[in-house]
């Protein structure tokens, strides 16, 4: 069975990522990166692919949330 882009980013999301994360990852908006979630955008082209591939395939952990005191 082939992964899509939706699985790559659902796991994404089940790792931590949020939509918006996963966008300043990959140089996109989180709306561009629900589309492509939601199958509304097949796949997200250029280097974009490469970088959420990137993400996906190597297991990245999402950036630390600074918790102001």
């Amino acid at each position: 069975m082939e992964i899509t882009w939706a699985d790559r980013i659902k796991a994404l999301e089940g790792r931590g990522w949020s939509l918006t994360d996963i966008g300043r990852a990959i140089g996109k908006s989180p709306q561009t990166v629900s589309d492509i979630k939601q199958g509304r955008t097949r796949e997200p082209g250029g280097m974009a692919a490469v970088q959420l591939h990137h993400l996906y395939s190597t297991g990245a952990k999402p950036p630390v949330k600074d918790v102001a005191a």
